[in-house]
């Protein structure tokens, strides 16, 4: 009882702090940086999507360290996992429930149709909402829908995470060479001049790269829990 009329206080002082906040808002809200990514987004970047121009080229840096965490976190749920035990039952978390055959037939028919939108998500980053995290996640959720089909269903943990690591590596090598092409690190390292089809070749690369990248370490993690059974 104390502890919830304590808490009551500390909710009074942070819905008045947020007032305060929104009283001087028009003041504190300055609109340069909007008004360059709609005049030049499309110009430097070739993306219509200025979300996609700004997490591939403006703010490249915040992308890799995004990409960075999720490799910190696969490769923590990795190390969690470890046992010595032998696995009886790997899948004990699938096949603990005998799963209807209406839903194995229902997830044949649906794994395609997955697959197909993440890629395309993947692919069109640049030009419609979407993306390599977007698509990512969305091809985690194909591969997964493979593990309702067959529960004997057999994956290498290492190859996935070793994978991972290589188009990490990969994505920071390419985001690097615009050093050597613009004198500039971490950004698009095709030329101003250059065409604007040529320019969004750099930014489905990097979709492609982040794609593959976010649906291996999602579906590593959830391997890794399944193969907590024993």
């Amino acid at each position: 009882m104390i502890r919830k009329w304590m808490s009551l206080p500390l909710l009074l002082i942070v819905f008045f702090a947020f007032a305060v906040a929104l009283s001087d808002y028009e003041n504190l809200y300055v609109d340069t940086a909007r008004i360059f990514y709609q005049t030049y987004g499309y110009l430097y970047t070739g993306s219509l999507n200025l979300v996609t121009a700004i997490y591939l080229d403006f703010r490249l840096l915040d992308t890799l360290f995004e990409a960075g965490i999720l490799l910190v976190a696969v490769t923590g749920v990795s190390y969690i996992a470890q046992h010595d035990h032998v696995e009886h039952n790997p899948l004990f978390m699938l096949d603990k429930f005998k799963i209807p055959e209406l839903f194995v037939s229902l997830a044949r028919i649906i794994y395609p149709i997955v697959l197909l939108f993440g890629i395309y998500v993947v692919f069109n980053g640049h030009l419609a909402p979407g993306g390599g995290f977007q698509g990512g996640s969305i091809l985690a959720t194909a591969l997964l829908i493979l593990y309702y089909i067959d529960l004997k269903k057999k994956t290498n943990l290492q190859l996935i995470f070793t994978i991972e690591k290589v188009l990490y590596l990969l994505l920071i090598s390419i985001s690097m060479i615009s050093f050597l092409t613009r004198g500039e690190w971490f950004t698009n390292f095709i030329p101003l001049d250059s065409n604007l089809l040529l320019k969004s070749v750099f930014l489905i690369a990097l979709n492609l790269i982040i794609g593959a990248k976010v649906a291996l370490g999602l579906t590593a993690i959830f391997i890794s829990f399944l193969k907590e059974g024993r």
